[in-house]
């Protein structure tokens, strides 16, 4: 009897022992489980602090560097702290991204300067006697379904041309920027390919609109170019020109036949880099001066230009392709018909070539001369940077042909002060 009540005593405590073991592993391993769950939310917190981090590493880069956009390699310029993915969103390139391992962040800035879309933004009246060739366009912004949204125009008011030809992004064309991905092309939606009269223009009953024009020629009645591009009010522009950090040569121009603008100022362009030039008065430059300003280029791969003319007339005829950007801007200034009278190379173009655009655009009772226009192109040129014109209400004429050539590199290289800023609500806003 003893012998049995000993062994179930035994037994009873071996189950008990048993029990009390299965209970401590089942603890040790909720443990274990614990203390692996806390060391990965440890390290996707290291992640995500990395990963924001590296947004505020990529924020730094482009204010310090005075950028309009957000380039393809930050990721390069962050390295300390070891980020998978730092750039732009595709479907947004104004989205910052961050990426390190599971973590990712991301964050929208607002550029403030700098420009916007379009390789040719104006509030003047365009009209090509030609056809208007994009090669390649501003790539805009990358639609999720695949393409770019292309940008070649946006104008205030009227484009017309006798047609236009996109040639999109990639293959043989010119790369809009370094290192820019051309796996991928223009929406067709966004690549307008025409040989007729093609733009945007008002019907008979006053509504604009668009003729056999594609997305990439757009309209925006509130387009403001002055202040888009220097971030000030058009009306402040002398405190544009003066500011120590714009960094203009600026020149002066006599008014009568005092019309050489270049030959006053590329004595000044001595070093290799990107000069911005800021001409107050009437200019004409012809194929002789052209050649010059690509000569100089040809022996200085840095040597960019901004020329700006403000308040006259700037009148162009020749040929080939300068690195940079032209920017005509006219406040105050009234047209008239003797306008061009000094300008002997280029008021025998100013003719009857543009009727047949003028009636379409304004009406066959308008009475409007050619000669009212502010600023006349003629001959297979262009700038890689594109062309901006501030000339409210007023026409800009581009004969045989208008060719635009958008390369945002150049338009980076210029030093304009740029305001770069969080955008609140689209991340943490403490």
């Amino acid at each position: 009897m003893n012998k049995q009540s000993g062994a179930a005593t035994l037994l009873v405590t071996s189950m008990l022992l048993v029990a009390a073991l299965v209970v401590t592993l089942g603890s040790y391993k909720s443990l274990f489980y614990q203390i692996k769950q806390a060391n990965n939310q440890i390290v996707s917190r290291q992640e995500h602090w990395q990963a924001e981090g590296g947004l505020e590493c990529g924020f730094t880069h482009i204010v310090d560097n005075n950028l309009s956009g957000v380039p393809a390699n930050l990721a390069q310029q962050c390295t300390s702290y070891s980020i998978d993915i730092l750039q732009g969103s595709l479907h947004e390139p104004d989205i910052l991204i961050s990426e390190v391992g599971y973590a990712r962040v991301a964050k929208k800035l607002a550029f403030v300067g700098g420009g916007g879309f379009g390789a040719i933004r104006s509030t003047a009246d365009i009209i090509a006697h030609g056809s208007a060739v994009l090669a390649p366009p501003d790539p805009g912004r990358y639609n999720n379904a695949g393409y770019y949204e292309c940008v070649g125009a946006i104008v205030k008011r009227r484009f017309i041309a006798s047609g236009i030809t996109n040639k999109g992004l990639g293959g043989a064309i010119p790369p809009p920027s370094a290192g820019f991905d051309q796996s991928k092309n223009c929406g067709s939606s966004y690549q307008t390919e025409t040989s007729v009269h093609t733009g945007i223009w008002q019907d008979a009953d006053g509504n604009y609109q668009r003729e056999y024009a594609e997305l990439d020629i757009q309209q925006d009645p509130k387009l403001d170019p002055f202040l888009d591009y220097f971030g000030v009010e058009k009306d402040k522009w002398q405190s544009v020109r003066d500011d120590p950090a714009q960094n203009f040569l600026t020149v002066s121009m006599g008014g009568g036949k005092d019309i050489d603008c270049v030959s006053k100022f590329i004595n000044e362009l001595k070093d290799n880099k990107p000069y911005k030039i800021w001409i107050d008065g009437s200019c004409q430059i012809t194929d002789t001066q052209l050649t010059s300003l690509k000569q100089l280029q040809s022996k200085n791969d840095k040597l960019n230009l901004f020329i700006l003319v403000h308040n006259g007339v700037l009148g162009i005829n020749g040929s080939g392709t300068i690195r940079g950007m032209l920017f005509h801007f006219n406040s105050g200034y009234a047209p008239t018909q003797e306008q061009w009278d000094n300008l002997k190379d280029i008021k025998p173009y100013l003719n009857a070539n543009f009727n047949t655009y003028i009636d379409t655009l304004y009406g066959t009772s308008s009475g409007i001369s050619p000669l009212l226009a502010t600023y006349f192109q003629r001959g297979s040129f262009s700038l890689t940077g594109g062309q901006i014109f501030d000339a409210d209400g007023q026409m800009a004429l581009f004969d045989n042909s208008l060719r635009l050539a958008f390369n945002s590199d150049v338009i980076n290289s210029f030093s304009t002060p740029i305001n770069v800023k969080w955008v609140k609500g689209s991340w943490n806003d403490f």
